[in-house]
């Protein structure tokens, strides 16, 4: 992170992920969850729960999954440049690129799974805001669209 001045004023710039963190990312399709995760955590919700009362859990579960899927483009790419940044924390380029390219069959295989733990209490503090965010835009939207009795 670069902190700037302005004038007395002092933000912070989010620095982006490290282009071999943001390669493996993409080419392992890491950020491909997302939807997954929101859909289990918009279930657990008491809107969602409203929901479920006023059309039916087939139809709740229908509705919320098409508005995930339409508003999935306002959060995948800050998700995605959180998970690079998670991992860019845990890896070198070196050993991000050989994962990247080599996947299974890296050297760093072994690494990559005792880091786990640690990319996902990195990924957890970075973006619990945007699964809520998105969660809640999908779920807002969804209720909207249930006809009125």
């Amino acid at each position: 992170m670069v902190v700037a001045t302005s004038g007395q004023a002092q933000f912070a710039i989010a620095e982006p992920a490290n282009p071999a963190a943001t390669e493996f990312v993409r080419r392992q399709h890491l950020g491909d969850n997302l939807k997954m995760i929101a859909f289990a955590t918009a279930q657990k919700t008491q809107t969602f729960a409203m929901l479920t009362s006023k059309v039916g859990v087939l139809q709740a579960r229908e509705l919320v999954s098409r508005e995930l899927d339409a508003h999935a483009h306002q959060f995948e790419g800050q998700w995605n440049e959180n998970l690079a940044k998670a991992y860019a924390q845990n890896f070198t380029s070196e050993e991000l690129a050989s994962l990247s390219s080599e996947g299974r069959h890296s050297k760093y295989v072994r690494k990559l799974s005792e880091k786990q733990g640690a990319v996902g209490e990195s990924m957890q503090r970075m973006s619990t805001q945007i699964l809520t965010d998105y969660v809640i835009a999908a779920l807002t939207s969804a209720f909207s669209k249930i006809p009125r009795r």
